[in-house]
């Protein structure tokens, strides 16, 4: 039955009143969340160490509270109503304490460990058993330990040499070679003794290079980058700034030609199609950076249609560099060109989750069609395996085929997430990993403004090497957005916190952003700005922080198979 034919004007006069007084009335206020009360011990491990006839303090710090009851049982006895309980012994033991909030928005409870000892021996913490530093320049190492007394000894010995008895010790060393330190802390109640391995390298030096979303290595590194943008639209450039602490200034030009611009961003429109050479210089340092962008057709020129037999998922891997990493299992003899293959195998399976190790590891995909930027809707999914208390975020990155030639090498646009232009945010943030020299070590590490770590090999996850042998340099460099970790320890766990949207394999807290799901809309320019795209056609993820823990080892991105969301299954 046709419905428009049994409606006439007499019976559409009462619905459209009804409309009109809804219409009147005021939109009630969406419904708030009740966020449940969180705790925090003051103790990083759910234990807490005493000397027997000594106190130690505990303090909850309390969030998400309205009209809270707090109570302390030690070993099921009520000992305190308040935030903070200061505990005592004669008697050596251990005791189990709770601390309990009870609060108009729900109840939680947070358990920890209490031993207490005749004699509490050292513990250090500081330095770390590897690290780096470099030809000629002194590098302070300072001991830091728990339970360390006023009248506690040292003793540094460099290659079982005797070289140091206080605190601290300057090593310096004018070769490039790798040595072998102890230094042991010893106190009434008892010694520890700390292991530390000294790669020395070359101290790196001041450099700007544009990034085009590749690694960096010796064997690639007198490659001129390149990057294209649509004629009338503009590009925003920056350059990857190493080693320069305070830069003066900038100054960029185009085929020689001097630009207005002093800053850190040019922002360049071409004005016909065409190759353009362009280069910055960090006035301070005398240090160049030169590109060659390519203007080419209109935005949408080579816009590819879904066909009937294409699909949603990606269907080609063209990169796949992972950053060291315990699942990373690329020994000596291990070729790119299988590696490769390895992962196209998993694209073509589908949503299967890839590793790529730790910060910037990345892979790059590409689909057998355009993906369009629909508004008000998400384009495309990214899994991962993320749960609550712990995400290993991956920073997405998108790319049109600008010059229609079927290979992501155009220019690559990153989707900003809940933590795009907070200060604590790195931004071309470059990361060069090195070679291990002995198998069955840690890889170490440096980045582009002064830092230096490692990715640590743990036994659980023996193969000689995290590195990926499959690179022949002696290092690498990744570069990407770098994010603040979130790692840390919560009632004796290690975890890692979900930002609140934006990035894979990553929880969301924002119902207009739930995770594993991602707008081009997104996208943005070097320096924030919208970068206003129509459709894409290659995905890049990269992992984005450098956050570790030692028993569950590097924050290492397991991203999926990206998929077109909008796709007529």
């Amino acid at each position: 039955m046709n419905m428009k034919k049994i409606i006439n004007r007499k019976s559409l006069f009462p619905i459209l009143v009804a409309l009109g007084l809804l219409a009147c009335k005021t939109e009630p206020e969406p419904e708030k969340k009740t966020i449940a009360p969180s705790v925090v011990l003051n103790t990083a491990t759910g234990e807490y160490l005493v000397k027997t006839g000594e106190s130690v303090e505990l303090l909850a710090i309390v969030e998400n509270v309205v009209n809270p009851i707090f109570s302390w049982k030690l070993d099921g006895k009520l000992v305190s109503d308040r935030t903070d309980y200061r505990f005592h012994s004669s008697r050596a033991g251990e005791h189990f304490i709770v601390f309990r909030v009870d609060d108009s928005n729900g109840s939680v409870e947070q358990q920890a460990k209490i031993t207490v000892s005749d004699k509490l021996p050292p513990k250090i913490t500081a330095p770390a058993a590897s690290l780096i530093a470099y030809v000629g320049v002194d590098t302070e190492l300072t001991v830091e330990a728990e339970n360390a007394e006023a009248d506690a000894t040292y003793v540094w010995r460099l290659n079982g040499e005797v070289v140091s008895e206080t605190k601290s010790y300057v090593f310096r060393s004018e070769v490039n070679d790798t040595y072998a330190m102890t230094v042991r802390i010893t106190t009434a109640d008892g010694a520890d003794m700390r292991t530390v391995s000294i790669t020395v390298i070359p101290e790196p030096e001041p450099e700007l290079f544009f990034d085009n979303g590749r690694y960096r290595a010796a064997s690639n590194i007198a490659e001129l980058r390149q990057m294209t943008v649509p004629i009338g639209k503009n590009l925003v450039l920056a350059p990857v700034v190493c080693n320069i602490k305070n830069p003066v200034g900038f100054r960029w030009t185009v085929d020689e030609v001097v630009q207005n611009a002093t800053g850190e961003f040019f922002n360049f429109t071409p004005s016909a199609k065409g190759d353009y050479h362009i280069s910055v210089t960090e006035t301070g340092t005398g240090k160049t950076a030169e590109l060659k962008v390519t203007c080419t057709e209109a935005e949408g020129t080579f816009f590819r249609a879904k066909t009937s037999s294409g699909r949603a998922y990606a269907n080609k891997v063209y990169d796949y560099i992972p950053a060291p990493g315990q699942f990373v299992d690329f020994q000596i003899g291990s070729t790119y060109s299988a590696a490769l293959a390895a992962m196209q195998v998993k694209v073509d399976g589908g949503d299967a989750l890839w590793h790529i190790g730790a910060m910037g590891g990345y892979w790059i995909v590409g689909f057998d069609h355009s993906i369009a930027n629909v508004e008000n809707r998400a384009d495309f999914v990214v899994n991962g395996n993320a749960f609550p208390g712990w995400c290993e975020p991956g920073i997405v990155w998108v790319m049109q085929d600008e010059n229609g030639n079927g290979l992501p090498d155009d220019t690559w646009y990153e989707l900003k997430g809940s933590e795009t232009g907070k200060a604590e945010t790195k931004q071309r943030y470059a990361i060069t990993y090195f070679k291990p020299r002995t198998i069955r070590t840690n890889t170490l590490w440096t980045d582009n403004i002064g830092g230096m770590g490692s990715v640590d090999w743990l036994g659980a996850h023996g193969q000689s090497y995290y590195f990926p042998m499959f690179i022949a340099d002696d290092s690498y460099t990744l570069v990407g957005t770098c994010l603040t970790s979130t790692f840390g320890i919560s009632g004796g766990l290690e975890v890692s916190k979900c930002y609140d949207w934006g990035y894979v394999d990553n929880g969301s807290s924002v119902d207009s952003r739930p995770g594993g799901l991602f707008w081009i809309e997104d996208a943005i320019q070097a320096d924030g700005s919208p970068a206003n795209l129509t459709h894409i056609d290659f995905v890049k993820v990269h992992t984005a922080t450098t956050g570790k823990g030692a028993a569950v080892g590097e924050i290492s991105t397991e991203p999926g198979c990206p998929s077109d969301y909008n796709f007529d299954w």
